[in-house]
């Protein structure tokens, strides 16, 4: 009934969520066409990898065999199927359940339809906000919810979810190739479908998640839509203009938008304290203190939530988690929760954020993530208002507390405490107080996740259910471009971080210039300035998307981090996928993947000259850094997001967790799913 038409030139980290909604939310019979826009080898290898799950009846992979554009690949997706109906979909938008129903619904109700269009929070008429609090499965429901249900007139879809009838385009033909690679294309074949009498309508009730700036590259985008826009405004400005006046003066989707602000929605979705069942922020401020005062002892601590706490009987199943985070700012550990959160989400599980510190929004541009956590003013502001859910992971140590307060106001709520490092040794010798209370912490909650051998070592000391699930990387931005690499040494600055170890980073830099001035010295990060280093450098400052890290390892030789100590060391494996070779601190749970002489150097990192001298060594023995390179790399496959994503889901499974979304393995052909071991 449809073909699903998926345009890829690389962009591997949105291209697997894309094909994944659509095998896992497509409930009518479908044919997908990926049309392989001679992407690099890398994209080639990982669809084919990901694609071998599913029926091979179902899809197709149409082949350029050079670079022919957005606009053509999608003329040869449409050309090669020969349903009714096409959906031309972006690599960078995710299906949603329902969604085809949708479709199929609205051009059976009216056969004079011929273009139709979603809402998105990514579009050009149809633009909706992503509201706070929401993840992609939630909206799709609320966006079903409150909407009118009709299907009015827009006269311009947008192309991120372009759907189609195709007797129609056998009448008005398909993209018009003169636009080039690709933008107004889609406008143009609008006014040819309203020039011949057809509709461009949106569902209002139908939702599709679009990152944006996903399938075209940044180069020349600017220029591409000035040039196209020049030469559909020639076709077709005397008859646009009216209509985009008549949509912008009777907008109808405007009321949708309306009913999406924040305090109507959050009044809906629940909250604790609105429901009779919650404490107020002064209560829940005087049981934390309460719970982290450290003249009383675990044992009294213990016995008072267990007096706050009445025994309940555990649900059987459990529909919403949410983990706290204490703000959502760009630190490894707060990027790893956010995308464990985001697997979750991808596997059709009612998952968010809650936070109740500094939101920057730059990191819904790191990677694209389809929730946005609920953010809150201090802690216990959002304790008192907590979103009703099922099941609470805390993270920093401080938010354990947060979570126990949680549970007196719902004692059938089920903790989790994902400990990504042993937090007490952040604050001694100068806050023995602060040590002494995130220390306590791991007594606290019975089921917690940890990251490597060593914290797991140290957590089960506690008395807890401790479960190691590897730290995953998304080797869909890290990995090996084999772009030209120059002898450049690159290293994470951070100077607020005294465990960075900034000083010696500086002293070793400054060595090594002295030594080998013909080394590039290169740093990432922020709080420096050239001006005040006493060498040479260059500076690709605050990165802010993954891809540009993953650009600057893949240009660079080698890596160093001469940290003082690494809980895991996500810099040094994003290094070994990259192709880079690694120079990485001995200190901590980074041993977990770190392997001296077998994939990477490990050094003192007080000793300068212990530091200088491997590097001089690794820069002077190509074969040698060959060796850790190829082994580095092969490290690195064995720590996937998609592995840590399943095998969370496997434990939060075993808490309860439920996910009510169909499954891929609908249309699976019997490989182990989404890679849980």
């Amino acid at each position: 009934m449809f073909d699903i038409v998926v345009p890829v030139f690389n962009a591997m980290h949105h291209v697997r969520a894309c094909i994944e909604s659509v095998f896992r939310y497509s409930a009518l019979p479908f044919h997908l066409y990926i049309v392989d826009d001679a992407s690099k080898s890398y994209t080639a290898q990982a669809m084919a990898e990901q694609l071998a799950q599913y029926d091979p009846s179902l899809y197709t992979i149409v082949t350029n065999e050079e670079n022919m554009g957005y606009l053509k690949s999608c003329n040869a997706g449409i050309a090669a199927g020969s349903n009714p109906y096409v959906v031309a979909l972006n690599s960078d938008a995710m299906a949603t359940p329902g969604y085809l129903e949708k479709v199929r619904d609205a051009f059976e109700s009216d056969p004079s339809i011929a273009i139709l269009n979603p809402v998105s929070n990514w579009a050009n008429w149809t633009r909706i906000s992503f509201p706070e609090g929401y993840n992609v499965i939630e909206l799709t429901e609320e966006v079903a919810n409150l909407s009118y249900g009709e299907i009015p007139d827009i006269y311009n879809a947008s192309g991120f979810f372009f759907a189609m009838r195709r007797d129609a385009l056998d009448k008005i033909g398909v993209f018009d190739e003169a636009y080039g690679a690709g933008y107004w294309e889609e406008t143009d074949l609008c006014m040819r479908a309203l020039q011949a009498g057809y509709r461009v309508v949106v569902d209002d009730s139908l939702y599709i998640f679009h990152h944006g700036w996903g399938t075209f590259a940044d180069d020349g985008r600017n220029e591409n839509m000035s040039k196209n826009e020049a030469v559909f405004m020639k076709r077709w400005g005397a008859q646009y203009e009216p209509l985009k006046n008549d949509w912008k003066k009777r907008n109808p989707i405007a009321y949708l938008q309306r009913r999406l602000e924040k305090p109507a929605l959050w009044e809906r979705k629940g909250l604790l304290s609105s429901t009779g069942r919650g404490l107020s922020v002064a209560q829940v401020q005087r049981r934390l203190d309460t719970l982290m005062d450290l003249d009383a002892s675990l044992e009294q601590i213990m016995a008072d939530i267990k007096k706050h706490t009445p025994e309940t009987e555990a649900p059987s199943e459990r529909r919403k988690v949410i983990y706290i985070l204490p703000a959502v700012v760009l630190y490894g550990g707060i990027i790893s929760a956010l995308q464990v959160v985001n697997q979750l989400v991808m596997r059709g599980y009612d998952a968010n954020v809650a936070t109740y510190g500094k939101v920057d929004e730059s990191v819904f541009k790191l990677f694209p993530t389809y929730f946005r956590p609920y953010s809150f003013p201090d802690m216990a502001t959002m304790v008192a208002e907590f979103p009703d859910c099922d099941l609470v992971v805390a993270t920093k140590w401080e938010t354990v507390y947060a979570a126990q307060v949680l549970k007196e106001i719902k004692p059938e709520l089920e903790l989790a405490y994902y400990v990504q490092d042993f937090e007490p040794d952040f604050y001694l010798p100068e806050h023995p107080n602060l040590a002494a209370q995130a220390e306590r912490t791991y007594s606290l909650v019975r089921h917690q996740i940890v990251k490597t051998r060593w914290l797991q070592e140290l957590i089960e000391q506690y008395g807890g259910q401790v479960r190691r699930i590897p730290l995953g990387l998304n080797l869909d931005y890290f990995h090996h471009t084999e772009r030209k690499r120059v002898l450049q040494i690159i290293s994470l600055a951070r100077p607020s971080s005294l465990r960075r170890n900034f000083d010696m980073l500086k002293a070793v830099y400054a060595e090594l210039h002295k030594r080998r001035p013909d080394i590039q010295l290169a740093l990432y990060g922020e709080g420096y300035t050239r001006a005040d280093l006493p060498f040479p450098v260059k500076s690709y400052g605050k990165l802010t998307k993954l891809e540009d890290v993953a650009h600057v390892l893949n240009t660079s030789t080698i890596l160093l981090d001469c940290s003082t100590f690494q809980g895991f060391g996500r810099p040094g494996l994003e290094a070994m996928a990259c192709g880079a070779a690694a120079v990485l601190t001995r200190e901590g749970g980074i041993t977990q993947y770190a392997k001296h002489d077998y994939n990477c150097l490990l050094i003192d990192p007080n000793d300068k000259m212990d530091i200088v001298t491997e590097i001089l060594e690794l820069i002077d023995n190509p074969p040698k850094r060959a060796y850790l390179v190829h082994n580095g790399y092969k490290t690195a496959k064995e720590y996937s997001l998609d592995l840590e994503g399943g095998r969370t889901a496997a434990f939060l499974e075993e808490l309860g967790l439920r996910t009510s979304m169909p499954s891929c393995a609908a249309n699976a052909v019997g490989h182990e799913p989404n890679g849980i071991a």
